[in-house]
């Protein structure tokens, strides 16, 4: 059975359409019944009427309960269809992390977006627009698209950091073209972090071990460093010494680590390392260095009487080898000393100072065949170069390297001219030996102002007495 008016199927012995509410006729005709059967009861009139009225008055009283329904319904649905059509909301601030690493006071901050998190979030969930096609990219292609083209941010600061120290991670976002090309609203804002965690950094002293070396002779002495350190960052430092080249003992130098006082090696020992230098730099007074002898006073006694031992020894040996027969060397006497010390004393100095031993020397020439017999005196000289003052004030010098006189003056003897290796008197072995140095060398002596010359001299020491060898020219 199906209702006339809406159409809707209804059970056979239905009086109203429940869709439309229409009264349902008998169809007569439709079904016969047989007389064998019993004939359902026909509704009367009266039941007509009163079940017409039930229903109107039903209508009346839950019309405003409809009306409120179907508006209820209408704000679902709006409801619905804002929430299908609105942007999507991504939170930006749920996916960044903040981590610190280093040494206090140079910490490092870094900053990591959980991209992974991020796509399992909002995979499928983002679409992306190809312009031109239409088509669209839906799924973690687009969200990858999305961070790269629409977000981005940096840390206010990122090194040099302090623990207790707060720093801002701060957002640069595109918020229209997330709007427009993946129809999502970015929700974001800027994020403190108090640092935390920075090690503290152990305090160094970088000349703790260090060695200064010094070589050479003053005052062009040379100093260098040595580091005896076995820290890890001994290795990794580069000393500076200035100056490192001619010094003498009492000069002051300075040690540094130039590159340690910047800031960026400063970072680099701290983050390499884990230490602040107390200090980059240290004055040294030098010491220990040789210095060439520049007074006479500074020769011992010691070496003093070496040398001197020497020079006779040379001259004893001139004499026997030289010298000819009837000419005798009766005396040798020390009577001081010139030291001449160079002005400028630089490396290129032949000889930084010379020291010439003054000897006063007695010969006789003797011929008893001509009844002849002559004595008289004259000045040898033995010279020695650079000698050195080493810091425990002994003196370092080459007692086999040394000149003797190379002067010479003839003496007649007998009608016979006899040459000598020597000077006749002191203002002649003054002149040659300390006035022609004058410009180059300053000069000290310890011989008397009084030294008698000639005949007047002592004869000391005669029992040395030996046969000469002195070079005789014939006279023609």
């Amino acid at each position: 059975m199906f209702c006339p008016n809406c159409g809707r199927q209804l059970p056979d012995d239905s009086a109203f359409c429940e869709q439309c509410g229409t009264q349902i006729e008998p169809e007569q005709g439709a079904n016969v019944v047989n007389e064998s059967q019993t004939a359902p009861p026909k509704a009367t009139p009266a039941n007509t009427g009163k079940t017409t009225e039930q229903l109107s008055q039903f209508v009346k009283k839950n019309k405003k309960v409809i009306g409120i329904s179907a508006g209820v319904l209408v704000v679902i649905v709006a409801v619905m269809i804002f929430i299908l059509t609105r942007p999507l909301t991504v939170k930006l601030g749920d996916y960044i992390t903040v981590s610190f690493s280093g040494y206090d006071t140079m910490g490092h901050a870094s900053y990591h977006f959980d991209s992974e998190a991020f796509y399992q979030d909002y995979a499928g969930k983002i679409a992306y627009q190809v312009i031109n096609s239409g088509d669209l990219i839906n799924d973690e292609v687009a969200c990858e698209m999305l961070l790269q083209e629409c977000v981005s941010g940096e840390l206010s600061k990122s090194t040099e950091l302090s623990n207790g120290e707060e720093i801002t991670f701060q957002w640069t976002c595109d918020d229209d073209a997330a709007r427009e090309d993946f129809d999502v609203r970015l929700s974001y804002e800027d994020l403190n972090f108090v640092v935390e965690g920075l090690e503290e950094a152990e305090t160094a002293d970088p000349f703790a071990d260090v060695e200064i070396v010094y070589s050479g002779i003053g005052p062009n002495g040379e100093a260098s460093v040595v580091n005896n350190s076995d820290a890890s960052y001994a290795y990794d430092l580069d000393y500076v010494v200035e100056p490192s080249s001619g010094l003498s003992n009492g000069d002051t130098i300075t040690i540094s680590l130039p590159w340690a006082e910047t800031e960026e090696g400063q970072e680099y020992y701290l983050s390499t390392y884990g230490v602040i230098f107390s200090e980059t730099e240290k004055t040294y007074t030098v010491e220990g260095l040789g210095a060439y002898v520049s007074a006479l006073s500074q020769i011992n006694e010691e070496t003093m009487e070496e040398m001197r031992s020497r020079g006779e020894d040379a001259l004893r040996a001139e004499a026997a080898q030289d010298w000819l027969d009837g000419i005798s060397l009766d005396s040798i006497n020390y009577i001081g000393s010139y030291l001449l010390t160079a002005k400028d004393t630089n490396q290129n100095s032949s000889r930084n100072n010379m020291l010439y031993l003054i000897y006063q020397v007695q010969s006789s020439a003797n011929f008893p065949e001509d009844g002849f017999q002559e004595s008289f005196s004259y000045y040898y000289t033995v010279r020695f170069d650079d000698l050195i003052v080493m810091p425990d004030n002994t003196i370092t010098v080459d007692f086999g390297e040394y000149e003797v006189s190379d002067d010479r003056f003839d003496k007649e003897f007998n009608n016979r001219r006899y040459y000598y290796n020597g000077y006749e008197d002191m203002d002649t072995l003054f002149r040659e030996c300390v006035s022609v140095n004058v410009d180059r060398y300053k000069y000290e002596t310890n011989i008397a102002e009084n030294q008698p010359s000639g005949e007047e001299q002592s004869t000391e020491n005669q029992s040395t007495e030996e046969q000469s060898n002195a070079e005789q020219e014939s006279e023609e």
